[in-house]
């Protein structure tokens, strides 16, 4: 075998370097500096301003969920993998319009490559082949889903009137309501799993929503500021709720309609129109400082330069909004608080810190029933385990109202 010219056997050819690699290294060390800063300021700078504006600015019509195909043989589902479809505990499933079924199936198991869930409920139906919205929240619509009776009212606030759902009382009259406010870019069908419980209760509910979240009126810029001048539209709810006759009050917040019903607990609105007695928090973000430092973390950004965007997105958000991040910090104000608290938080949860739950119950063990729910992620604490989280729901509505049962 004849050797290329100028090669030993015992040495292999050399690669050409890449012309990058070339210029790279004959790059002067102060413009590959320059050109560092300059990388790390744009990637820095680019993620507090799309961190800001998801802060300040989101919401959508849309519950989440997935849109799959779904097939049926008897009283089983089948659906293609998915992480929605393969979430723990309950799916809601309801095909696309024209067709106006609802169906809650149950705990999932694969069979080849698909999977199987068995029908736990079902109203309407169902046509075999049909696209469907799929969803651990279970309910996209309105209390009608479930078969429950509502009206659709309107709260009157300082800011314009904010559409709310409201169930009296099934076999009493009207004494005490739970007020129940979702959360950032949520909406309210969110809570609807939680509804036969609270209606269990013998209580009313009112699922109400505030300021600039989708449906509600728009104030200024349409800027959220995070829990703060939205408790003044929870406020006005209690305010109506008064008008209709009730008389005693429990707030219910998920994720920033937690410090939205804990921002309500200010000194600056007492009197209340109604006597708070108790409060009811899923996922709830209690931090924002801190929330949002995680939030960058969780898209992969390493420690340190979370802390940057994270300190940057404070500083757009409160230059453009004015926002005074003091204000909604709920760790801090837990010394004030008054009222006994029921809280859940999951594992799993990556929208919220669960260390944020667990300060909150560091801070008041005499005040805070804390239920840490394995496996959960943000705002699925109930479908881990629905009879559990419905019998801690009842329990403590009857402990606060001084019931011996819920109705």
């Amino acid at each position: 075998m004849t050797l290329p010219h100028g090669w030993r056997g015992s040495e292999k050819p050399k690669s050409p370097m890449p012309n990058f690699l070339r210029r790279l290294k004959t790059t002067p060390k102060r413009k590959l500096a320059l050109w560092a800063a300059l990388g790390y300021s744009a990637l820095v700078l680019g993620g507090a301003l799309l961190g800001a504006e998801i802060v300040l600015r989101s919401k959508t019509r849309w519950v989440k969920g997935d849109f799959v195909p779904v097939g049926r043989r008897g009283n089983k589902l089948y659906l293609p993998a998915s992480p929605e479809t393969l979430s723990k505990g309950p799916l809601g499933i309801v095909p696309l319009l024209p067709n106006r079924g609802h169906l809650v199936v149950g705990p999932h198991r694969m069979v080849g490559t698909v999977v199987e869930r068995p029908i736990l409920q079902e109203r309407g139906a169902l046509p075999q082949g049909a696209l469907a919205w799929v969803s651990t929240y279970l309910y996209n619509g309105t209390p009608a889903q479930l078969g429950a009776e509502y009206e659709d009212v309107l709260v009157p606030t300082e800011v314009g009137e904010m559409p709310a759902w409201h169930m009296p009382p099934r076999h009493a009259e009207k004494d005490a309501l739970i007020v129940v406010v979702h959360g950032h870019g949520g909406q309210r069908a969110q809570a609807l799993r939680m509804l036969p419980a609270m209606l269990r209760t013998g209580c009313g509910s009112l699922f109400v929503t505030f300021r600039n979240a989708y449906g509600a009126p728009k104030v200024g810029k349409g800027y959220l500021t995070l829990g703060d001048t939205e408790a003044e539209d929870v406020v006005a709810a209690l305010a109506w709720a008064r008008e209709q006759g009730y008389k005693r009050i429990i707030l219910f917040g998920f994720s920033m309609g937690g410090n939205i019903v804990l921002s309500v607990l200010r000194p600056k609105f007492e009197p209340y129109p109604l006597p708070i007695v108790g409060v009811m928090l899923d996922s709830p973000a209690l931090e924002w400082r801190d929330t949002i430092r995680w939030q960058a973390q969780r898209f992969g950004l390493p420690g340190f330069l979370a802390r940057r965007v994270g300190r940057f997105t404070q500083r757009i958000v409160t230059q453009r909004s004015g926002q005074d991040f003091d204000v909604v910090d709920q760790i801090a104000a837990a010394p004030h608080f008054k009222v006994p608290i029921l809280m859940w938080h999951g594992t799993r949860d990556h929208t919220i810190p669960l260390a944020q739950a667990e300060a909150l119950y560091a801070a008041r063990p005499d005040l805070v029933e804390f239920h840490r729910v394995e496996d959960a992620k943000h705002i699925r604490t109930w479908n881990i385990s629905p009879k559990e989280y419905d019998g801690q729901l009842e329990r403590f509505v009857a402990r606060v109202l001084g019931r011996e049962s819920c109705e």
